[in-house]
């Protein structure tokens, strides 16, 4: 190699190494700034306990709910707003007869709605039992199917189903699912079985073409009646005595005896009052006793408060007895009780 090839080939190579010492050059701004990312959380150890979400305490009864307790217990506190019949008397009430609104719910849904409240409607955590709530929501349940369908269900279910599940829907199988534990079945609503019995699932086989639509459904209300007793007559079958509207006469004849004990200032009875009241009455009354719902006394009115002095003992009659949609108090609220939220009542006209 000539001395002027070594020459030229140090010179470039000092360029180089200058180069690389040199300070870099900033970058034009592009039009889109790159993020600064969050750090990656880290992930939980095998010993932390992650956070609760927040959901519903489903607090289960030691036996089956019963529809036969759920009765009286949806004629007292639901019937006002949802019907005698279940398909709702105030705006926004639920229609529990409409199979489309009802296969896409789940016991456990409906026990949430009762315990928490749902818009216009009180939560009954506090007034019920969760037992109490469980037999209310499977009263509820009964709404949506009949004796006649519960009948095509058992029939078919012992004709199809009972070898595998078993006669009393326990599962006779490895994997057959247990009907009668109501944490198993609780959480899945009737189209959530109507898929399954459909197409079928792992070695159960699918049903589409071996029974018809209604034969599936009915299938699927009689299976639910493993989690909970259907023991009554059904919805329907004869007229709820508390439902009935009583006559106003009959709060008339002992009325002008009753006084009431309070006096209308005592702040006792008041403060009493009150607790009851938005517990029991401010879901249809609302909070302000001007009536949330259609047809609800306007408490606040001069008139009403004025026939709430003078004519005491046979408001706290209809209060007793109830009347039209207004369901009876009288085997739920003492007589004290009763007594305290008029008295209650009377603050609210001014």
């Amino acid at each position: 190699m000539s001395c002027s090839s070594r020459s030229s080939l140090l010179a470039f190579g000092l360029v180089i190494g200058l180069g690389a010492c040199a300070a870099p050059r900033i970058l034009p701004e592009g039009p889109t700034p790159i993020p600064t990312l969050m750090p990656a959380p880290e992930l939980a150890g095998p010993f932390d306990t992650p956070t609760a979400p927040s959901f519903t305490d489903l607090s289960y009864p030691a036996g089956p709910p019963s529809a036969a307790r759920g009765k009286p217990l949806y004629e007292t506190h639901c019937a006002r707003c949802h019907g005698a019949d279940g398909k709702g008397v105030v705006p926004g009430a639920r229609d529990f007869t409409d199979l489309d609104f009802m296969r896409g719910e789940t016991p456990a849904s409906f026990y949430a709605t009762v315990t928490d409240g749902r818009g216009q409607m009180p939560p009954f955590q506090d007034g019920l039992t969760s037992d109490q709530r469980w037999d209310a929501v499977f009263y509820v349940w009964e709404f949506s199917t009949s004796p006649a369908t519960l009948a095509l269900g058992e029939e078919t279910f012992k004709a199809n189903c009972a070898v595998c599940h078993g006669e009393d829907g326990t599962g006779k199988v490895l994997g057959a699912a247990d009907f009668t534990d109501l944490r198993v079945v609780d959480d899945r609503a009737p189209r959530d079985f109507y898929l399954t019995v459909t197409q079928g699932k792992g070695s159960m086989p699918a049903w589409q073409g071996r029974l018809s639509q209604d034969e599936r459904w009915a299938v699927i209300d009689y299976l639910r009646t493993f989690s909970y007793d259907p023991s009554y007559a059904g919805p329907g079958a004869s007229p709820a005595a508390s439902t009935a509207a009583p006559s106003e006469a009959a709060c008339t004849s002992a009325a002008p005896s009753q006084v009431n004990p309070f006096s209308w200032t005592d702040p006792a009875a008041i403060d009493a009052g009150r607790a009851t009241y938005e517990a029991s009455c401010a879901g249809c009354h609302a909070q302000d006793g001007t009536g949330a719902l259609p047809g609800a006394t306007d408490f606040t009115t001069a008139d009403w408060q004025q026939e709430l002095r003078d004519q005491n003992g046979e408001i706290l009659c209809v209060l007793s007895q109830g009347r039209g949609v207004m369901p009876a108090w009288e085997e739920t609220l003492t007589v004290e009780q009763r007594w305290q939220v008029l008295t209650y009542l009377s603050t609210l006209g001014g």
